[in-house]
């Protein structure tokens, strides 16, 4: 897949492209799509026009109370859940497509937010406070106790201050396709295939790399799978990595 220059633009040189405007190409290239790019960013323009106060209650208020988002708990893992543009027409998500309206909008108004990739739950930081933010909760305050119980309960034993590290907008996107492609896997395998097209023409360091080469051999991607294994192999020097790239290039003959 060839990525459109503005979405190349965004990986290749961090800061050139909102991230707002990143993930409404992402959705763009989805099959039949037509995404009126310019439109979007206009109305998320307008609406940060009305926001009664430029902090966080004023920002909360303006999302959930005026424009009405709210998490999508009837059908959590549906693609529209990661697709921007249908995420601002239906005015509901998940959680990290939530977020992103709050630090598009937030940027708009001077309200400081950072995205926090904590694992089973996206959050966003003010850093001045330090307070951490649901959106899928109306931008509710959670205490970090409450989260390290969470993610022990999920069995992740990770350090809490790592859990909670602000992340890239780069690493934003990539963990929505992340999600994309666990909801096709799940609902729709025929349409994974433009998914991997385009992680696989993202840069590898926002890629977790045995998922994605396990993931082209799924699809039948055998030679791309083993060469991401051999690029992995290289950089971990795992023989056994080596060793699984060679079979799969086998049973391409």
């Amino acid at each position: 897949m060839h990525l459109p220059d503005r979405l190349s633009d965004f990986f290749f040189d961090p800061g050139a492209v909102p991230l707002d405007e990143a993930l409404l190409w992402v959705a763009s290239l989805r099959p039949g799509a037509t995404v009126a790019i310019g439109e979007h960013l206009a109305l998320l323009d307008s609406w940060a026009e009305t926001v009664s106060s430029s902090d966080v209650e004023g920002l909360r208020v303006l999302v959930y109370d005026r424009l009405g988002f709210r998490g999508d708990i009837d059908d959590y893992h549906q693609a529209s859940n990661s697709y921007l543009d249908e995420v601002l027409r239906r005015r509901q998500g998940m959680p990290i497509t939530l977020a992103v309206v709050l630090l598009s909008l937030g940027r708009r108004i001077s309200v400081e937010l950072v995205p926090i990739g904590a694992p089973g739950h996206f959050l966003v930081e003010e850093p001045v406070s330090g307070a951490l933010l649901d959106p899928f909760d109306r931008a509710s305050e959670q205490h970090r106790s409450a989260l390290a119980a969470r993610m022990a309960a999920l069995g992740a034993h990770l350090d809490l201050a790592e859990a909670l590290a602000p992340i890239s907008d780069q690493a934003v996107v990539a963990r929505v396709l992340n999600n994309l492609t666990n909801t096709m896997v799940q609902q729709s395998v025929r349409d994974l295939d433009w998914v991997l097209d385009l992680r696989l023409a993202l840069p590898m360091r926002y890629q977790d790399p045995r998922a994605l080469a396990a993931l082209c051999e799924q699809r039948g991607r055998l030679d791309r799978a083993a060469e991401i294994l051999d690029l992995l192999a290289r950089a971990t020097e795992r023989e056994d990595l080596s060793r699984r790239a060679h079979a799969l290039r086998a049973r391409l003959n």
